[in-house]
């Protein structure tokens, strides 16, 4: 999950709104068979919130809004009381089928925006209210792809190079799902890590280059983490 900060108002020093919202989920799967999907939020905060939610294509991480996806999430605009909680709905529309790739799985964010409610009783005077922005991945799956997501995760085909003083391991999806990864680690001899790099996204029918700079001579193992579609973490290591 990815958190950004909008700053709405920079002028005080005093008084602070932080956000208290959860998303109860670290993704949501939708297949085509379905009518729809759901997934909660959770204002864990003693003051209301505003939430705002909207679906946003794989490249897109800023905060426009578009009404070009064929997908839906409502209510688009809820608010959350203190301590409670907002089921929220994610369907198709009738032009998701034609209009999304049919071999494989086409993902989205799922974009909240929480603007907390200002204390009335927090003291007066200049202001610093914040916004944020927090956001889970959204895949639609078609009908009749072949395998599963943890199928396909296993059968990932791996090389490795060392060039220049670095290690590059190359991964190949051949399936139609997208696989998401926590983390890699790069061991040397006695479990000594040498480096971890944060975890990535290797799109379907795709490879993707890991590459690890700080390292010797002694690399024997890199560890690494993949994500099955209940948010589960399995780990798998390759061994040089």
């Amino acid at each position: 999950m990815l958190r950004m900060i909008l700053f709405f108002i920079t002028l005080g020093w005093s008084v602070f709104s932080f956000s208290a919202i959860q998303i109860l989920a670290t993704r949501v799967i939708l297949n085509e068979a379905e009518k729809e999907q759901s997934f909660t939020i959770r204002n864990t905060g003693d003051m209301p919130s505003l939430v705002q939610i909207w679906l946003a294509e794989k490249t897109n991480s800023s905060m426009a809004i578009t009404n070009d996806i064929p997908l839906v999430i409502t209510p688009p605009v809820a608010r959350i009381n203190a301590n409670r909680s907002k089921v929220f709905r994610f369907f198709p529309t009738e032009e998701a089928a034609k209009a999304l790739a049919k071999d494989r799985e086409s993902m989205f964010w799922i974009n909240a925006l929480d603007v907390p409610a200002i204390d009335d009783n927090a003291e007066s005077g200049n202001k610093l209210d914040i916004a944020f922005r927090t956001r889970i991945k959204a895949f639609y799956r078609p009908a009749g792809l072949s395998g599963t997501l943890i199928e396909a995760a296993e059968n990932l085909k791996w090389t490795v190079k060392k060039e220049k003083g670095k290690w590059t391991y190359t991964v190949t999806n051949d399936s139609p799902y997208h696989i998401s990864f926590s983390r890699f680690t790069l061991l040397g001899d006695g479990d000594k890590e040498l480096e971890t790099l944060p975890g990535e996204m290797i799109d379907p029918y795709s490879s993707k280059k890991i590459v690890f700079n700080r390292v010797s001579n002694n690399v024997v193992e890199m560890n690494y983490q993949y994500i099955t579609d209940l948010g589960a973490f399995v780990f798998k290591k390759l061994t040089l």
